[in-house]
């Protein structure tokens, strides 16, 4: 039996290649990661049945694309924890809510994230937590779109409490958007 001996780079090559093709069978891209956004703290004023007074912070997660091309659209999920603990157990599901999120830099505008929940039981005394938020922004001028939170919307037990910025919101993501 013979055996032939590839010099090593060609061995590299073909495993490479060999790869790139597997890849590319099952659909896995090479785009750009999301950006994954830093928490940042929001201050805010609520008013309606049970609000609770003076300012409340929210600690608000949104994660955008790192880039999209000019007229594309930006899908962006976020997630919201209060300092506010649960007086009682909440089940899960009971809590829902809207978050407006301003554009900036060069976008223009607002988007608003809905579908936010709590997936799991809130137990008295614990921070009430709602994630999967989501909210799509469609970018049409080059350059660095920013997405800061605004007025927020809490429903619980079929009681809706409207909060207000406190201040101003910092940016909270960022995405690139590409020209074309």
């Amino acid at each position: 039996m013979r055996t032939t001996k590839r010099p090593p780079n060609r061995t590299r090559t073909i495993a490479g290649a060999a790869m790139a093709v597997v890849l590319a069978g099952a659909g896995v891209g090479l785009a750009a990661p999301p950006a994954l956004a830093d928490t940042v703290a929001v201050q805010y004023t609520c008013t309606g049945p049970g609000a609770p007074s003076g300012v409340q912070s929210l600690s608000i997660a949104v994660t955008a694309p790192a880039s999209v091309q000019q007229g594309g659209t930006a899908d962006l999920t976020v997630d919201v924890i209060t300092t506010l603990t649960a007086p009682i157990d909440i089940p899960a599901g009971s809590v829902s809510g809207e978050l407006t999120l301003n554009l900036g830099g060069t976008a223009t505008g607002s988007v608003t994230a809905t579908g936010f929940s709590n997936a799991d039981t809130i137990p008295s005394g614990t921070p009430v937590t709602v994630t999967g938020g989501k909210a799509s922004a469609r970018l049409d001028s080059a350059g660095s779109a920013t997405f800061s939170p605004g007025d927020a919307t809490v429903h619980v037990f079929g009681i809706t409490v409207a909060c207000s910025i406190s201040g101003t919101a910092p940016v909270a993501a960022t995405t690139e958007v590409v020209g074309s």
